[in-house]
Order: C-alpha cells, then sequence, then structure tokens
C-alpha cells in the first residue's frame, strides 16, 4: 500500500500514542465532546459510536453521562490505555482496535449518533467518502453525525510544529512521523454530506493559554436523513 495514496498505518498511530502517554495526555473531552451534548440531547440520542475514539475521554465522558457507548480506533496503544481507564473508572464502554477506514464492525442501524474529533482530517477525499458511507451505514435514520475536523486555516500552524515530510497536494501532507494530514475547506464538508440533514457548519479555535490560536477546525454536525 503506497502512503501516499492511503493513510497512515497503525504502527503511526501507535508510535504517536505512545509519544502522547509519555509525557501525559490532558482530557479535552471538553473542549471537543461538549459542544456537541446538546445536540445528543435534542436529537434524543442514546447508544452513541465514538470513532477514532484514541485513548477514550470523550466516549468515558458519554459514558458518565449515562450514553451506551461503543469506541474504536486504529491504535492498540490507544485503545489498551481506554480500557485501563475504562476498567478504572468501572464504566462500561466497548472499546476496541480497528480499521475504520474499512468496513466498520457494526451492524446496520446501530447507532442514534456518531461522534469523531480531530481524526477524519486524517483522510484524503476518496478514503473519506467512504468512511462516510460506512457512518451512513451504522446509523439509525435521523440519527447523528457530529465532527471536529482540521481546516485549511490551521495548516500553517500545523506545519510550523510538525513539519511535512512531503506535500501530497495543496491541501494534504504527509507530516513528520508518517501522519497524513488533509485540511478541509467549508465547500469540502458541504460536498461530502450534501445528501445529510445540514445541522451545524461553523469555524473553531482553540486557543492556549495566552490566548492564542493553536487549532484551527471546522465544527460540523448532520444528520442521517432517512
Amino acid at each position: 500500500m503506497m502512503q501516499d495514496e492511503h493513510y497512515a498505518p497503525a504502527s503511526v498511530w501507535d508510535a504517536k500514542f505512545r509519544a502522547i502517554l509519555a509525557v501525559g495526555e490532558p482530557d479535552q473531552s471538553r473542549q471537543w465532546l461538549d459542544p456537541f451534548l446538546p445536540l445528543l440531547a435534542e436529537r434524543g440520542c442514546h447508544q452513541v459510536l465514538d470513532l477514532g475514539c484514541g485513548t477514550g475521554y470523550d466516549a468515558l465522558a458519554l459514558a458518565r453521562r449515562g450514553f451506551a457507548v461503543e469506541g474504536i480506533d486504529y491504535s492498540q496503544v490507544a485503545i489498551d490505555e481506554a480500557l485501563r481507564m475504562a476498567t478504572e473508572a468501572a464504566l462500561a464502554v466497548g472499546f476496541r482496535q480497528g480499521d475504520i477506514g474499512a468496513h466498520l464492525p457494526y451492524a446496520d442501524h446501530s447507532f442514534d449518533a456518531v461522534i469523531s474529533n480531530l481524526v477524519l482530517h486524517s483522510f484524503a477525499d476518496a478514503e473519506l467518502r467512504r468512511v462516510i458511507a460506512e457512518v451512513d451505514r451504522c446509523l439509525r435514520p435521523g440519527g447523528l453525525f457530529a465532527f471536529h475536523a482540521n481546516s485549511t486555516e490551521d495548516r500553517d500552524l500545523r506545519v510550523a510544529f510538525q513539519p511535512p515530510e512531503r506535500q501530497l497536494g495543496p491541501r494534504s501532507y504527509v507530516l513528520a512521523g508518517g501522519q497524513t494530514m488533509h485540511f478541509l475547506t467549508r465547500e469540502n464538508c458541504e460536498t461530502l454530506l450534501a445528501e445529510w440533514e445540514p445541522i451545524l457548519l461553523e469555524p473553531a479555535t482553540s486557543l492556549d493559554g495566552e490566548g492564542r490560536p493553536i487549532k484551527h477546525v471546522w465544527r460540523c454536525a448532520v444528520g442521517k436523513r432517512h
């Protein structure tokens, strides 16, 4: 498999999470999950899939609020840590390792909602269309799909601290360490989700402790029409 045609392998994500866990990973669920909680409540969602769950902070936060949650991530290192934290907190979350760019290991119409925070920008358009098709399959009619993904405004910030190994296209890179990164435009989001019910599409910015921007994303939520 040519990496310039596909997304980064699981080994890249294992290495990334080992490095993160070595220095300690903050819980960022307030920043990335909390904006979607009102939508989950408004639409009566209960069974939720966290797509690209990483070490599980969003999934665990949902479980604490009484949601029935499944989480899947490509990195076994991340999943092992998620399982450890779930056991420590006595929370029942169905964490599993899996390639979210392939067929998802869930039955049709399994979930009321799918969330995905800071994951979908790892896929180029062709792969991302397949991911979205799998989300569609796994969601019940009327279900919610909500995510954050890096915008083109984030490109300069990202490549400044993680220099590209090579550029794949005008908004696509293989970054240092092998991670693939594709910065999305508003038009990308609208086109990829044209068949869904539009709910929310807005820019959002993460700030450091001194108020300086450190990440620019699209905050997006759509509903499955039928």
